[in-house]
């Protein structure tokens, strides 16, 4: 029927607003994607889709950084460019309208908010060229955003939805946005078609997800999913988290719902997901972006997976190599000013610099001797005793990122130490007898989350077949 490709999160990002100086190296330590790499990331990509048998392009949302309009100009003309070879479908989403009423530019030290952005209620008109202009129905959200629909080809339906705000102060859908949704899934279905679909904000939260959401924001999740399962609307793309994974719900009614999380384009693990959509269901393959060029030099992907972590390492680093100052400025990126940084210096440095230097060994003995031998297997303890906790640390955080791309069975040395480590600290409270409610949730989902992180999950989140199915609306 047709090939397409997926990306999300190009959160492009003007070099206008400043490149150099202290404020704006503070802006991009902080961050796990880049930001005036992007240009790098995003050209880079476009050019891997253009050489691909992929027909057309799905973008699901925040095309710039923060809603600047200078980096919503430059980000047009990539996609005019890129339209020249193949049709591209966009949706925007609250990086592109700057939410938070924050826009940045930055110049030595300072940072100023002088930046121009453009208001929600414009956005379907600047990116009209790249879908909307094909849509064959349309609806206008109370913030004057739009969904839409379009039919790239025979047989294959494509929903480009905003679910930026459901009119009660979160994301998603009212009653109404969903009624059409509804009207335009039967409306595909009575032509033959099969329905896909892209949204921004992800839908169905992984264990670890859970750790870090409200319970409110996941039972509404939930719930849409099987409202969507229930329409015969079963395939999802989505973007936000920039974590990678693929994962199944079923409604009451046992029908299937299946999102695609798709990772940031614009930071590790660059992810391009290929679909080979047919009238049974979408193949999925997803494609790494393996390098890009940025003023004349060119970077790896293996540059975009030290930057996620480069936060963290970097602040190890400075206190490795006693340079407080170094220390000072970094952790004012995570939100503490220079002052309270330079005060607990005193203990960072050296609690940082025992971390650094943990073996899996050591912190096995430590946990042990606090459990009374009960916490980690001491034998699966010895067989990676070597290996650092911070090493570990980081290679779970770019799994988070990329969807377990490194796995680890169930029953190796690996999972056992890491799931029985991520099991103590709830083990350790129901100890000592701790009722908190909120605490127990959050410790529960943290060890639920363990086996996801080792492995990825029930499913291959970057390769794996979706099948459609039929359901009377």
């Amino acid at each position: 029927m047709s090939k397409f490709a997926v990306i999300a999160d190009p959160h492009y990002y003007s070099e206008t607003l400043g490149v150099t100086g202290k404020a704006y190296e503070r802006r991009q330590a902080s961050d796990q994607k880049m930001l005036a790499k992007s240009k790098g990331t995003v050209t880079a990509a476009f050019a891997e889709i253009i050489k691909s048998d992929a027909e057309f392009l799905l973008i699901a949302g925040d095309l710039s950084n923060d809603g600047e309009r200078c980096s919503h100009e430059e980000m047009r003309e990539l996609l005019e460019e890129f339209k020249k070879h193949k049709p591209v479908y966009v949706i925007t989403a609250t990086h592109d309208w700057c939410c938070d009423g924050n826009p940045r530019r930055f110049e030595g030290d300072e940072v100023f908010n002088d930046v121009d952005t453009i208001p929600p209620e414009e956005l379907h008109e600047f990116y009209r060229d790249y879908g909307l202009s094909e849509a064959l129905s349309e609806f206008h959200t109370h913030q004057d955003k739009v969904s839409y629909v379009v039919r790239p080809c025979e047989g294959l339906t494509v929903f480009c939805l905003d679910d930026d705000q459901n009119g009660e102060g979160g994301s998603g859908y009212s009653d109404e946005h969903f009624e059409w949704i509804t009207e335009q899934t039967y409306e595909a279905k009575k032509r033959g078609d099969v329905v896909v679909g892209m949204q921004h904000h992800h839908l169905h939260l992984t264990e670890f997800d859970r750790v870090i959401n409200g319970r409110g924001s996941v039972e509404y999740r939930e719930r849409l999913c099987k409202k969507f399962a229930d329409i015969g609307f079963s395939l999802m793309f989505t973007g936000h988290s920039h974590m990678q994974h693929i994962r199944k719900i079923e409604s009451d009614k046992g029908n299937p719902f299946y999102e695609v999380n798709v990772g940031s384009i614009s930071g590790y693990p660059a992810p391009i997901v290929y679909c080979d959509a047919t009238q049974s269901g979408v193949d999925l393959k997803t494609e790494h972006l393996k390098s890009f060029t940025y003023n004349g030099e060119e970077y790896t992907n293996d540059y975009l997976k030290e930057h996620a972590t480069a936060m963290f390492t970097k602040v190890f680093a400075a206190a490795r190599e006693n340079e407080k100052e170094r220390f000072s400025a970094l952790v004012a990126c995570l939100g503490i000013n220079e002052k309270k940084a330079n005060k607990i210096w005193i203990i960072a440095k050296p609690l940082l610099r025992w971390v650094d230097k943990l073996t899996v060994r050591k912190t096995a003995r430590i946990l042990n001797f606090i459990s009374f031998g009960k916490a980690i297997d001491k034998q699966a303890a010895k067989e990676i005793g070597g290996v650092k906790v911070t090493d570990m640390i980081f290679s779970t955080f770019h799994s988070i990122l990329d969807g377990s791309l490194v796995k680890h069975e169930e029953g190796s040395a690996y999972y056992t130490v890491f799931t029985q480590a991520l099991s103590f600290p709830l083990r350790l409270i129901k100890k000592l007898h701790i009722k908190k409610e909120s605490l127990i949730r959050t410790l529960t989902h943290l060890k639920n989350a363990a086996p996801e992180l080792m492995t990825g999950g029930p499913l291959d989140n970057n390769n794996y077949f979706i099948p459609f199915y039929d359901t009377l609306i």
